[in-house]
């Protein structure tokens, strides 16, 4: 018996039996669904911790102090110090700033930078402008705020030139930055509103100088000199020793964290996945020794008037392949509906890979061959004599 008359045959007798078919199709499909959409799941995770890094800066280095605050003179011998350093800002922060305008009010997280930290964060402004150098010098009462605030304190008016209090303080809105979205940690970056840092320093928290220092490289090449040479000068210039006093973190390695866990977790899920397709393999099995024993006397018919062992092994396991393909074909297409429907529901980028497409029906048709070969084996070690006595 050749390949095609095997296929022949295996097409009839699935056919034959289409409740069966289906209904041990359905292992196999749950599972090859499941490894199409967890991969695919892994892979839009992954593109999205890339883009979230982008809230904290590409190419970006921050300096959080637990001791020394800096102030604005000593944060500009870090920039001349480091000539790989393209943007530094100090960073004030007041996490508990009750802003109000009009009946609206609510609490929200008040930062005192200067320009560079939007160059850093590589973010546009949605409207309005940026603050001046006059602003810092004079500490003037001038706001930017974030998409979110917009949204919530003026749904229906432009708020550039409006006054919006801080801190029972009055600021006036020069501008409003464009939605960025959440942060790695799931705090709104928009929520935010921004003050020139010397501004911050009176106004706002009361403290002069920073615990915080943002900055960001000509490149991704310099972050590792740069940090290196960051963590020395400290030691030099302030008397610093990292962990204790200080602490560097770099967009690089915040990438390289959560690249690993998302990675870690869609081979997780993957691997979890995959125990579906090995009980629909075990379902396969179950199935095709149950067939071997409803067609004995077929078998020896077949082997009375001329089949050979390997004609009848072959016969069983292609049908077992198909069996196991057809169903790899119906959870692709399932997984990969079952994928679509999650990045839409949670917003995240479709990727949809080739590899991964072609290796679940490889897979699917592997658990055929594996799981159909030893009741195809056991269909052609049958004795002629036997099987054509078999009732």
């Amino acid at each position: 018996m050749n390949l095609k008359n095997s296929l022949v045959s295996a097409i009839r007798a699935l056919k034959k039996n289409k409740m069966r078919t289906a209904l041990t199709s359905v292992g196999v499909i749950i599972g090859v669904s499941s490894v199409i959409a967890m991969i695919g799941i892994g892979n839009s995770a992954s593109t999205t911790v890339k883009d979230l890094v982008h809230t904290f800066g590409t190419n970006a280095i921050s300096v959080f102090s637990f001791q020394k605050r800096f102030s604005m003179r000593e944060i500009d011998q870090i920039k001349q110090s480091l000539p790989q350093v393209k943007y530094i800002t100090p960073i004030i922060s007041h996490d508990a700033s009750f802003i109000k305008y009009r009946g609206k009010s609510r609490m929200t997280r008040c930062f005192g930078v200067n320009d560079d930290y939007f160059k850093i964060l590589q973010w546009s402004l949605g409207e309005g402008s940026f603050f001046q150098d006059s602003d810092y010098v004079a500490m003037e009462k001038v706001v930017i705020i974030g998409s979110t605030i917009k949204k919530e304190f003026f749904p229906y008016e432009d708020p550039l030139g409006k006054v919006l209090l801080i801190n029972l303080v009055p600021f006036r809105i020069i501008g409003v930055m464009e939605e960025m979205g959440f942060a790695l940690s799931g705090r709104d970056t928009d929520n935010p509103v921004f003050v020139p840092y010397t501004t911050a320093e009176v106004k706002i928290v009361g403290k002069k100088d920073s615990h915080m220092i943002n900055m960001a490289v000509e490149s991704e090449l310099d972050l590792e000199s740069t940090e290196k040479n960051l963590r020395k000068y400290m030691k030099k210039a302030f008397n610093l020793e990292e962990s204790p006093t200080f602490r560097i973190v770099t967009s690089k390695k915040q990438l390289e964290t959560f690249t690993k866990i998302s990675t870690t977790l869609s081979y997780l899920l993957a691997g979890i996945a995959s125990i579906s397709l090995f009980v629909g393999g075990v379902g396969i099995m179950n199935i095709m020794l149950v067939s071997v024993s409803e067609r004995t006397r077929e078998i020896g018919i077949r082997m009375a008037i001329g089949a050979k062992g390997r004609d009848i092994l072959m016969q069983f396991l292609v049908e077992s392949v198909m069996l196991s393909s057809l169903g790899g074909v119906t959870g692709i297409m399932f997984g990969l509906f079952i994928y679509f429907t999650i990045t839409i529901a949670a917003d995240w980028p479709y990727i949809l890979s080739a590899s991964s497409v072609i290796l679940s029906f490889l897979f699917a048709a592997a658990v055929g061959i594996i799981f159909g070969f030893y009741p195809a084996k056991k269909a052609s070690e049958l004795n002629p004599i036997d099987a054509l006595r078999h009732e």
